[in-house]
């Protein structure tokens, strides 16, 4: 009886140290998981998160051009394009000058005149850019003169450079800050933003 009871003893310790064990495996294992991972980049670099206002921008971009894709008339359409006009207005807030967006040049070209032509992919249907014509500039002024800081800056850039921005949109009725494409179907599946740079450079 002796011998089975310093057994069962045994056997109990044995198992209690077991148990210990797994919960402290699991402890750790929870602890892990719960450890935000960092963004990383293949290279291996990690990426810093979007500017607030530029995540709420293109949050509200992406849900207005999969809910316009579903839409089943022209009705709804231009109903949708009403409300994002008060969610892009929300998202920016009172002020249309952003700094630090983050994007990847698209277009890079010059006019008749030698002025600078930019776009900015922002993300996968969000651009924002310069108009490309000075006739359509006339009255915005978005095209980038010669001899301008910003214009010596782009002299070292290329189509496909990862770049920060800074600048203002311009207010528009219709969209809440203007937009460049012919039809409602381009301006709400992939929107690109008249945009008046002020400053740029290589992430």
């Amino acid at each position: 009886m002796i011998k089975w009871i310093g057994g069962g003893v045994a056997v109990v310790v044995i198992l209690a140290g077991i148990a210990g064990q797994d919960k402290s495996t699991q402890d750790k294992t929870g602890a892990a998981s719960q450890t935000p991972l960092a963004s990383v980049a293949p290279g291996g670099t990690e990426q810093p998160s979007l500017p607030e206002q530029q995540s709420r921008l293109l949050a509200v971009t992406a849900e207005y051009s999969d809910r316009f894709a579903s839409a089943s008339n022209e009705l709804q359409q231009s109903v949708l394009r009403d409300e994002r006009r008060s969610a892009l207005v929300k998202a920016l807030g009172s002020q249309r000058s952003v700094a630090g967006w983050r994007g990847k040049i698209t277009r890079l070209e010059t006019n008749t005149e030698g002025k600078a032509i930019l776009s900015v992919r922002l993300s996968p249907n969000t651009d924002i850019g310069t108009w490309n014509n000075a006739l359509s500039d006339i009255m915005d002024g978005t095209l980038i003169e010669k001899g301008t800081p910003l214009y010596t800056a782009l002299l070292t850039m290329s189509v496909g450079d990862a770049v920060t921005v800074s600048g203002s949109f311009l207010p528009s009725d219709e969209d809440g800050m203007k937009e460049t494409s012919l039809t409602i179907r381009g301006a709400m599946s992939d929107p690109e933003f008249l945009f008046h740079f002020n400053d740029i450079s290589k992430q």
